[in-house]
């Protein structure tokens, strides 16, 4: 006989599977939560929503952060929790930073760490052992490997609240772009029962991609290694944002791998279905960059995605991870993750 988790997976394949309920657009369900007129209510600069579902920028640069970086995080803060990621763009006309590159990074460093703490070198990305600055650069020696949905980090014991992202070289052909989705749409777009069924699983993350940067080092003795160095978690399906209490369905193509208690078989239909249905347009916004831009996101409610449409080109960003929410202590609805 199945387990009442097997059958969860298997019905959502079968006609009827799930008790027929009304099932909400993206558009209705996001309604609900977006204020165009919220940032700039609370604060004098202005803002810009990009889609119902996630984004907005805001009328503020790097030189604007420095001015004041306290008050420059509360803003951000409250623009992330509302929108899922914050964009500001350059400062210059021509889309070129206005400061010095070195200074840019010190600037949007001591920026993070006005959210939170940061987290310490990543094992594949960061050059200095002692920075918390991560590099991702690819050129025709090293193609783009980011073009697939993720959330930073999931296989962590405690994944990251945020990421700020700029980037520092840009390739000519147009290309480059970063898409993201918010994790929470998605789960309100579900039918009622299946996120009913979906509150009682939880899923097996680990290193996922990143198996083959360790296979190059070494093969399998490299994948083995790879995973002592990430490990694995295991995560509910759907989680509580802490500051919003909105439900997010937390599971991403990269790194979540397999449901617990399901067969392997089972685990991979159900599995795919949520990856299908997460990557539907109506939940994501694209962002073209310019130099001097930032982006800034929560990782506990939207994945994100790297085009690799610049083969043969290349490409440089910059990133600092910061692990808990400093401005959010205290304020959530649910202290849980």
């Amino acid at each position: 006989m199945l387990s009442r988790a097997s059958k969860i997976a298997l019905s959502s394949y079968l006609p009827g599977g799930f008790t027929p309920t009304k099932i909400p657009t993206a558009l209705s369900v996001c309604s609900r939560h977006l204020s165009t007129a919220a940032v700039s209510s609370k604060s004098s600069i202005s803002a810009k929503v990009l889609t119902p579902s996630v984004g907005v920028v805001l009328d503020m640069s790097v030189n604007d952060l420095r001015s004041n970086m306290e008050e420059g995080a509360q803003k951000v803060h409250s623009a992330v929790m509302e929108h899922g990621v914050c964009f500001l763009r350059s400062s210059s006309q021509g889309g070129s930073s206005s400061i010095d590159p070195d200074v840019e990074d010190e600037a949007l460093v001591a920026f993070a760490k006005h959210l939170g703490t940061l987290e310490g070198p990543h094992p594949i990305f960061s050059p200095d052992p002692d920075s918390p600055l991560a590099v991702v650069a690819h050129d025709v020696d090293n193609p783009p490997d980011g073009a697939e949905w993720h959330t930073d980090c999931s296989w962590s014991s405690k994944p990251p609240f945020a990421s700020v992202l700029w980037p520092k070289l840009l390739p000519n052909n147009g290309g480059g772009d970063t898409l993201w989705l918010s994790s929470c749409a998605a789960f309100e777009a579900l039918p009622q029962g299946m996120q009913a069924d979906l509150r009682s699983l939880s899923a097996v993350h680990d290193m996922g991609s990143f198996r083959n940067s360790y296979a190059r080092r070494g093969g399998a003795s490299g994948i083995n290694q790879g995973h002592e160095e990430f490990g694995c978690a295991i995560w509910p399906l759907v989680t509580t944002h802490p500051v919003t209490g909105r439900s997010c369905l937390f599971v991403n193509e990269t790194f979540t791998v397999h449901i617990d208690g399901l067969m392997a078989n089972e685990s991979r239909r159900l599995l795919n279905y949520l990856f299908d249905h997460i990557q539907r347009p109506d939940f994501q916004c694209r962002w073209k960059w310019q130099l001097g831009d930032v982006a800034i996101w929560d990782n506990r409610s939207t994945q994100h995605y790297a085009c690799a449409d610049y083969a043969g080109l290349s490409r440089k960003m910059h990133r600092v991870t910061v692990i808990d929410d400093r401005l959010g202590a205290g304020k959530g609805r649910n202290e849980t993750n």
